[in-house]
């Protein structure tokens, strides 16, 4: 963390003990005296997962608090858009909005909260709307299978990692009021959103609380196939959300940590640019967590322990569809970091999962999964090390072996500003509840569905000289037994049909300039996929459909005053989605954009900070997913109040 939130209690830091930071970050490991060049040299390895602080080769963006906050965003789809990640969205704030990373969307991308994977188990995605942006203390967003963290596994795109704000001393308030408009329909006000927050100590308890509330129009105007101007109705949006925390730290530096989160929202769901009929669809969930975590059990080890459970219920109603969807979801991991093995790291999680689905469509089912994983970290010399996570994963009556291995050559220990990382890894995916059991008019689930499988490697450099750090990655996939809905003399049916192969270049760089008062930010993508299905002459050898054969994202941000006051920011963004088939027969498809938003701010006394952001300065009329409407511009002013 970039604050002391984490670091309330003191920890012993002498020789074979763990860090200050208690929270879920990645341990640097001691090296014992006698087989180092000083006391102070530590384990660095590949390191691609969760929480880690220090700069390494993978691509990965990481984004704290303070910068999330900058940005100025009401949900966390557009904050994954403003930091380079395609959003496939069917329409603006609360409607259906999923990342995709390399291609890949849906289940592939994983998403973990605290070291809880959220994605649901009935159709594989998570609901970001769900999220309250004010909870987030850090996010980091990782491209790729190959992941080293054991409090789950399943990643084949990439997976976010989301840390929670749990913990300030003393006490605070927060307060972020925000008015939008997308100047149409006679509606001055678009969107009002409340954000609260609270936090407080008493010795070494500490509480805190997030609240948001939203309520959206959505109406907006565009272009039809005509290009007459249209007005999108039916997309209303109401919800609300509280996130509570109690941390109790204890003598040893062990803690208790209670988190209880609960969501709910009314939305109406206009459907596509040619729907006349749409839907309303209610959502309730709750999410509780229990975790106790020793940071060093005999000074030899950190043991981790989360007990979760994710209730989850969903109302859906329409002219011609009537549907509820209720899922308990519980969730047990125990994960074990042993870092005073010298040369050598080993890490061992332990997760079990137990699913009692009740759906309109899919029926009554139990499902149980688990997950046992470890991963062995070692060190070489001072360059090369070597990481191999395995693990072993199975849900019902699928199960998967999932080996992986990484290698790091670190040659800044010599004076050359150099990462080079590569590694192979496996990738499963099981198939959904709604894939094994969906039953409807038209549409059946496959119960003999088998896991998608594939293989990936990437090839990374990161330079990290101050003139001009930055980072690229190769990476390649191939998968198979991919699951797709296909039309047969019965309906529809998800088959292990498709495959697919996938490669691409990324390129990450952040420049700090004038004292860092000026940040310079950019990555982009190219991504080359054909499909391998021979059994489809129509599509075998095209591009994968709604996968842009480019990406890129550039940012600009300039800091008023000294680094330590804030005298205001203004930042100003450029995101380009190149051209994506309408299918996988590639006859069609939508073409390349480009967005420009602009966010600033500026302090109005010693608690109170106004801002704006703007969205789509150009009015840019585009789709981001074929037939779906999106907003042009639009206009947000705030003030965030901080006591």
């Amino acid at each position: 963390m970039n604050d002391s939130s984490e670091r309330a209690v003191p920890i012993d830091t002498s020789e074979g003990s763990v860090p200050t930071d208690c929270s879920n970050t990645e341990r640097a490991v001691p090296i014992d005296s006698e087989n180092s060049s000083s006391p102070e040299e530590i384990i660095i390895l590949p390191e691609i997962t969760t929480y880690i602080n220090q700069p390494v080769a993978e691509q990965k963006i990481v984004l704290d608090a303070e910068e999330i906050e900058a940005l100025h965003v009401e949900s966390l789809p557009e904050l994954l858009q403003q930091s380079g990640i395609q959003i496939l969205s069917y329409g603006a704030y609360g409607l259906q909005q999923t990342p995709s990373i390399r291609g890949f969307t849906d289940e592939t991308v994983r998403v973990v909260i605290d070291g809880v994977c959220v994605n649901n188990p009935q159709y594989g995605t998570f609901d970001f709307t769900t999220l309250n942006i004010l909870q987030i203390e850090k996010i980091e967003i990782i491209k790729g299978g190959f992941t080293e963290g054991v409090s789950d596994e399943g990643a084949v795109g990439g997976a976010i990692y989301i840390t929670s704000r749990k913990n300030s001393l003393g006490t605070s308030f927060y307060s972020d009021s925000a008015l939008k408009s997308f100047f149409n329909l006679n509606v001055p006000v678009d969107t009002f959103s409340e954000k609260l927050g609270f936090s407080s100590q008493v010795k070494n308890t500490f509480f805190s609380g997030n609240f948001s509330g939203t309520y959206a129009n959505n109406k907006y105007y565009y272009l039809n196939y005509a290009k007459k101007k249209t007005a999108q109705e039916n997309s209303k949006v109401k919800d609300l959300n509280g996130n509570f925390n109690l941390t109790q730290y204890f003598s040893d530096g062990s803690f208790l940590a209670l988190s209880d989160t609960v969501y709910g929202g009314y939305k109406e769901c206009p459907g596509s640019k040619t729907t006349i009929n749409y839907g309303i669809q209610q959502d309730f969930n709750n999410n509780f967590t229990l975790n106790f975590t020793n940071p060093a059990v005999h000074n030899n080890f950190k043991w981790e322990n989360t007990l979760a459970w994710l209730n989850t219920n969903r109302m859906y109603n329409s002219d011609s569809e009537s549907s509820c969807h209720k899922i308990n979801n519980v969730k047990f991991s125990s994960c074990a970091d042993f870092y005073n093995l010298k040369q050598v790291r080993e890490l061992c999680g332990l997760t079990l999962e137990y699913t009692y689905l009740n759906s309109t469509d899919d029926g009554i089912h139990n499902q149980f999964s688990g997950t046992f994983k470890e991963t062995t970290k070692i060190k070489f010399n001072k360059i090369l090390s070597l990481s191999v996570p395995l693990a072993v994963k199975f849900s019902g009556s699928n199960f998967a072996f999932i080996p992986k291995a990484g290698i790091k050559a670190d040659f800044s220990n010599l004076n050359f500003p150099l990462q080079i990382t590569t590694d192979i890894y496996r990738m499963v995916q099981f198939p959904n509840m709604d894939d094994l059991y969906w039953q409807s008019s038209g549409y059946s689930g496959n119960p003999d569905l088998i896991p998608e499988s594939g293989y990936g490697a990437d090839l990374g450099f990161f330079f990290s000289n101050s003139i001009f750090p930055f980072s690229i990655t190769f990476f390649t996939n191939y998968y198979k037994n991919k699951i797709q809905w296909t039309q047969n003399e019965n309906g529809w049916m998800p088959q292990n049909i498709a495959s697919a192969f996938y490669a691409g270049i990324d390129f990450n760089n952040t420049k700090k300039l004038m004292g860092d008062r000026l940040t310079l930010f950019s990555n982009g993508e190219y991504l080359y996929t054909r499909l391998l299905d021979k059994s489809n002459k129509y599509t075998y050898g095209n591009r994968i459909m709604w996968t842009p054969d480019f990406t890129g994202f550039f940012s600009v941000n300039y800091h008023f005053g000294s680094i330590d006051k804030n005298a205001g920011n203004v930042k100003i963004e450029l995101n380009y989605m190149g051209k994506r088939y309408k299918s996988n027969m590639n006859g069609a498809f939508l073409p390349p954009y480009m967005l420009i938003n602009l966010a600033a701010d500026f302090p109005a006394g010693k608690y109170c900070i106004p801002y704006l952001r703007v969205d789509n300065l150009l009015n840019k009329s585009y789709e981001s997913v074929d037939n779906y409407a999106t907003p042009g511009t639009a206009l947000a002013v705030g003030c965030k109040i901080s006591l």
